[in-house]
């Protein structure tokens, strides 16, 4: 692929139905994503490749009861995700007009895949996005990151390095056998809790990653809900100390540990979990068949998971409350450092990925998404033309960094928080070095969270 001049970098828009959707957490209520379209000032002139970094279309959300689980490891069937596509395409015509038309003035289109867009990798997702955006639409699929100039500009969605949000097999996640898509477990837990959760915490799926909403339900006042958190940890660590961003060396046995133990010291919570493993696994178990099929970690971990899929919440909530609030050790660190460590470890990991390119002595530029947390390093002294960057979401989103003890009363109201629509901009300076800056297309401060101080660049020259 040819590069444009100019290359425009944004990431994490999660268009879902529309305005009747509720999983469309897009800001979109002045047109802005059109509005930005038509006011790129290179793009008259064709010169501009748009680079559309992951999680673009919000498949994990909307319309959620066209997805038809089998396993917790698979997503959607192909004709599941068309069917999603088709309510993105239906809500947003005037974006999807909007790409067209730029990308008739010869400008670039390119969508790469992320975490919540995996559905990309579907042909007839692909074929109908190029029907109505046009036929030179592209699409950057199978690796962890791209490259353009050269190798001197890196681009990835970020999910690689998240454990919540990987996948086994990102090359070609599509399951052969039972044709649906491999499903990462910050997916199951979106759409099988989150999903749930926002019905009284409305922005509860706006904290991004979902590790990030885990640690704010690590610190509710409900132990249900706490323990919600452990099982997401549980499911995606053999440790959750990684998942909570603490030293290894801490006091916390594992949550799958703990129930084991309440299994086989318990009689009634045994007898509350074979109630549940008739709902969720099969019907006729006794109690000593779950006994032996909850024999280890490893099964009871994939137990959890199967109440997630199986299961709605409120059914398997007050299991796991009943567990109890020490089954992370006595000596589990405070809500607040659980924040802190975490936001630093979800920032800092993608920064350090940014600095693993940088070694190698090629790319000057490195850009990623996924965290909903703009970010901006241009060298030690600040001085570099290129750098890392983040350009953030386009939704609403909350800085983490500068609101540790968020709680998850404070969920209940979007407007409460702010958006700030960025953007990264990338062309070849005069030097001959690559000039990466990032840039604010439109800001608007929350009733209650302000936006993150503002950058120096805004799309219209002020500062």
């Amino acid at each position: 692929m040819s590069d444009k001049p100019v290359t425009v970098i944004i990431s994490d828009l999660h268009l879902g139905g529309g305005a009747a959707d509720p999983g469309d957490d897009h800001v979109y209520q002045n047109n802005q994503l059109c509005r930005f379209i038509e006011k790129i000032p290179e793009a008259s002139h064709g010169q501009v490749e748009l680079f559309i970094n992951g999680d673009f279309l919000e498949f994990a959300q909307v319309k959620p009861e066209v997805f038809k689980p089998i396993s917790s490891k698979l997503w959607c069937s192909q004709d599941e995700s068309k069917e999603k596509l088709e309510a993105i395409i239906k809500g947003h015509k005037d974006i999807f007009d909007a790409l067209n038309e730029f990308q008739g003035r010869s400008n670039q289109v390119t969508i790469a895949a992320g975490n919540h867009d995996v559905d990309l990798y579907w042909p007839d997702a692909r074929e109908k996005l190029k029907a109505v955006i046009g036929d030179g639409l592209k699409f950057e699929l199978g690796k962890d990151a791209y490259f353009r100039y050269g190798q001197r500009l890196v681009i990835g969605h970020g999910h690689a390095y998240d454990p919540a949000n990987s996948f086994k097999n990102w090359a070609d996640p599509i399951d052969k056998r039972e044709q649906r898509l491999e499903m990462c477990p910050g997916t199951l837990f979106m759409v099988k809790f989150v999903n749930w959760l926002e019905r009284d915490y409305g922005f509860s799926d706006n904290i991004k990653p979902v590790t990030a909403l885990a640690r704010i339900l690590w610190g509710a006042n409900r132990e249900d809900l706490k323990n919600a958190a452990k099982i997401l940890f549980q499911i995606l660590y053999k440790n959750p100390l990684v998942a909570l961003g603490i030293d290894k060396s801490g006091n916390m046995k594992g949550f799958s540990r703990s129930v084991l133990g309440e299994l086989q010291t318990n009689p009634i919570f045994l007898k509350t979990v074979t109630e549940l493993y008739r709902k969720a696994c099969d019907a006729g178990a006794t109690t000593d068949v779950v006994k032996q099929k909850l024999n280890s970690e490893e099964q009871v971990t994939d137990f959890l998971k199967e109440l997630l899929l199986r299961l709605e919440p409120d059914e398997w909530l007050p299991l796991i409350g009943a567990v109890g609030g020490g089954s992370l050790g006595t000596d589990s660190p405070t809500h607040l450092s659980i924040i802190h460590n975490g936001i630093l470890n979800d920032k800092m990991m993608l920064r350090q990925r940014a600095n693993d390119y940088f070694a190698s002595g090629i790319p000057e530029a490195v850009v990623f998404g996924h965290t909903h947390q703009p970010d901006e390093w241009r060298g030690l002294k600040g001085d570099w033309d290129g750098g890392y960057f983040n350009p953030g979401s386009w939704t609403r989103y909350v800085d983490l960094e500068k609101a540790p003890n968020l709680t998850i009363d404070d969920l209940k109201n979007e407007s409460d928080f702010p958006f700030q629509l960025n953007f990264i901009r990338v062309e070849q300076a005069q030097s001959g070095k690559l000039r990466a800056d990032k840039i604010c297309f439109e800001e608007q401060s929350g009733e209650k969270y302000g936006a993150t101080p503002r950058p120096s660049k805004f799309m219209d020259g002020s500062a």
